[in-house]
């Protein structure tokens, strides 16, 4: 069969996708991937047939101050994309969870992959007629051109599924309200955008179009939401992108090695990684103080930050080696723990490889989440950013290494994480859930 992926153009979304293409691929089926112009390089270095729709994002200018795409800052774009993240009683009202489908339809999901970007990827699924379209969870133009070719498609998700609790809200506050009330953006939304190609929004399957006729699901069940969507379970599979092992990887350390990653997602969105110190988001952490202070413990230290941060950096304790990047794929099995955002990919790696960890969440989605779940297994440590010190990362690593209990739940969930079917194992169940669904 033929199966067309899409994702908007950031690496750290379409690496989610790479180990289920290549199981799709392997096992003999044509396999394309569609994103906009600036990810093209990305996906052809991975050796897939890349498939080039719409204007370049330029994700990280747009996100700044006064790019292309929005002049209001990242903070503000991001805390837009968090609103769907919410739990609190409180604030979920009918106007807020209304204000956060208005806001989506009208700015988030047009950013994310605009109408230019639909019109081509609409045109090549007519043309090269896909059985199957995987989109990721935040690319909401992978439906509406299944819907045009006739395909089936499934949602593919790169983390917490918050996107199916809150359209659960959303369903359940509208069906309460008043005829009156009953503003529906999410159905002005796609009716707009499927009448464009002579289509019809039908409201039994507004769901479908919004979280996928199926969602596979790369998160561990421990991990999972109570959600009654049909899932297709998956192993995450490491994969950091094309890159060359260097020597020193595979030499064993003399003492424990540490790495210290702040992820991918901060330098694609913002140039750079960033933590914050207690007191305040505005105030970050200087990294020559967080180093030295780590590297007063008797480890080595492996820190991977920007070209940036590397030339700007102050002579360094002989046990830190500082790097641009190294596969966490590979730098992970040597290690004795590791210091991370709290990122999807790299929760993947560390939860793949049973390496105790110190979450740091980012702000972006589900990093706070992630890095609880990890504490509540005792496979971790969470640290709020409001209590970020050099000092308390620096007590946090040594429970890590001196109390044996983290290193235990880190094998416990790394052998949970193992016993999940792996992408090539899910294949013949993908096949029969798109003979299933494609029209």
């Amino acid at each position: 069969m033929r199966v067309l992926f899409t994702v908007f153009a950031a690496k750290p979304h379409f690496y989610n996708l790479v180990p289920m293409a290549w199981a799709l691929r392997a096992a003999g089926h044509e396999v394309r991937v569609a994103s906009q112009p600036d990810l093209m390089e990305a996906v052809t270095r991975t050796g897939l047939t890349g498939v080039p729709v719409g204007d370049e994002l330029n994700l990280s200018n747009s996100f700044a101050t006064g790019g292309s795409r929005g002049a209001e800052g990242s903070g503000a774009t991001w805390q837009r994309l968090s609103g769907v993240t919410e739990t609190r009683a409180e604030k979920l009202t009918w106007d807020y969870v209304l204000g956060t489908f208005t806001i989506g339809c009208s700015m988030e999901y047009e950013h994310m992959a605009d109408q230019t970007m639909l019109d081509d990827l609409v045109h090549f699924a007519r043309s090269w007629q896909p059985d199957l379209v995987v989109w990721d969870a935040l690319t909401l133009v992978g439906p509406i051109a299944a819907r045009a070719c006739g395909a089936a498609h499934a949602r593919m998700l790169f983390g917490l599924d918050y996107a199916s609790r809150m359209w659960g809200t959303y369903q359940r506050f509208l069906a309460e309200q008043p005829p009156e009330r009953r503003d529906d953006p999410v159905a002005d939304w796609l009716t707009g955008r499927l009448s464009r190609y002579g289509l019809t929004h039908e409201p039994d399957l507004a769901t479908e179009m919004m979280t996928g006729q199926w969602t596979i699901d790369p998160t561990p069940s421990w991990m999972q939401l109570p959600l009654e969507v049909p899932r297709t379970p998956v192993r995450y599979v490491p994969f950091n992108g094309p890159t060359a092992v260097p020597d020193w990887v595979l030499e064993k350390p003399s003492r424990p090695r540490v790495c210290l990653s702040l992820g991918m997602s901060g330098r694609e969105l913002l140039g750079g990684d960033k933590v914050s110190v207690a007191g305040g988001a505005s105030t970050e952490v200087s990294f020559h103080e967080l180093l030295v202070t780590l590297a007063g413990l008797d480890i080595e230290l492996v820190a991977t930050l920007s070209a940036d941060q590397l030339a700007a950096l102050p002579a360094l304790p002989d046990n830190v080696r500082t790097v641009e990047f190294v596969p966490l794929n590979e730098l992970l099995p040597s290690c004795a723990a590791i210091i991370h955002h709290g990122g999807f990919g790299t929760v993947g790696n560390v939860l793949a490889h049973g390496v105790p960890n110190l979450t740091i969440p980012a702000p972006w989605w589900d990093e706070a989440d992630l890095g609880r779940c990890i504490a509540a297994r005792g496979a971790g440590l969470f640290l709020d950013p409001d209590e970020v010190t050099p000092e308390a990362l620096r007590d946090g690593l040594r429970r890590l290494l001196e109390e044996p209990s983290f290193l235990t739940g880190a094998r416990q969930v790394r052998e949970e994480l193992l016993a999940t079917p792996s992408p090539a194992e899910v294949v013949r169940e993908v096949e029969e859930l798109t003979r299933r669904h494609r029209r």
